[in-house]
């Protein structure tokens, strides 16, 4: 019986999909700093080493990772990110599919969670920048965390600020209550309902 005309244009489709990823990606021993070379082909970088890795393509990012730039993943559908992650730039992960951050994580920028599906934060975490976790099911800010700008807790389930906590900026509540704060804690800045 013969293949349907549908399923064999799809077919082709699918396998011209992975024949691009193989020559333009190689093996899975890619390098990272040749992976943001390549995706450059994809207008997904630029010449200022920024990455921006479209809503639509599903693809697996190399580990480890080195962005000069910035790294955005804004409304990405990649649900992971490589175990580490070095960021020149800041990190952009807002309205993404991605449930938790990498092992090991620099950033000398901000990192922004709004409305992403990360549920929680690395131990001892530090962010240049500002950290945003606006509207994330995050319950819980770890220990040691360090954040050199402003931090946004807006409509996430924080309830406590945790021992060690470091903000040089501002702490935004939008309204979360805040029962709890530990003696330890050392904010630059104002702490705005």
């Amino acid at each position: 019986m013969p293949m349907p005309m549908q399923n064999l244009t799809q077919c082709v489709k699918s396998l011209t999909k992975v024949a691009v990823f193989i020559s333009l990606f190689g093996s899975s021993s890619l390098y990272a700093n040749q992976f943001v070379l390549d995706v450059k082909l994809l207008n997904y970088s630029d010449s200022y080493g920024n990455l921006r890795i479209p809503s639509s393509v599903q693809l697996d990012l190399p580990d480890p990772l080195n962005v000069k730039g910035n790294l955005n993943l804004e409304k990405s559908q990649l649900t992971r990110l490589p175990r580490t992650l070095t960021v020149g730039g800041n990190l952009n992960l807002a309205y993404s599919q991605i449930m938790k951050l990498p092992r090991t994580l620099k950033v000398q920028g901000y990192i922004n969670l709004a409305h992403s599906k990360v549920s929680q934060i690395n131990n001892g975490l530090q962010v240049m920048g500002d950290l945003s976790l606006m509207g994330t099911a995050i319950s819980q800010l770890p220990p040691f965390l360090y954040v050199g700008g402003n931090l946004y807790l807006a409509h996430t389930k924080i309830t406590e600020l945790p021992e060690y906590l470091t903000v040089k900026g501002n702490i935004y509540l939008g309204g979360v209550k805040i029962k709890k704060a530990a003696e330890t804690i050392n904010i630059g800045g104002n702490i705005y309902q």
